[in-house]
């Protein structure tokens, strides 16, 4: 996953618009739609200001294969979104899955996935 991919993915999680965003960070919106299109990449203080921000390592951010956490809070922060970004692939593979089902079958099929995580939990 790109770093694009990755910002783009912890604002909307943590429900902020490019605006608030930039704001937040001190930069303008333009900015944070070029590191989200993986035109540019913000450099080590702002990498170190959306870590911050969002509770994540700056490694999550920019390899979310590598996890280096500075406290465990960090580490909790950044192994929930680990956990989210699994449960989203997840999610998009089964609807990928079952697109080609007749509706009451792929009805069916995602009850019993819903069913089977609940179980889990």
């Amino acid at each position: 996953m790109s770093f694009g991919e990755q910002l783009t993915k912890l604002r909307k999680r943590n429900n902020l618009t490019q605006i608030e965003l930039a704001d937040t960070v001190g930069v303008k919106q333009y900015v944070i739609s070029a590191w989200e299109n993986d035109r540019t990449e913000p450099n080590i203080s702002q990498l170190s200001k959306l870590g911050d921000l969002f509770g994540v390592s700056i490694d999550y951010l920019i390899d979310k294969e590598v996890v280096i956490a500075m406290n465990e809070e960090q580490f909790i922060k950044t192994i929930e979104n680990i956990d989210k970004d699994v449960n989203d692939e997840f999610i998009k593979t089964i609807h990928s899955l079952c697109d080609d089902l007749p509706d009451n079958k792929k009805e069916k099929m995602l009850n019993v996935i819903k069913a089977s995580t609940e179980l889990i939990k």
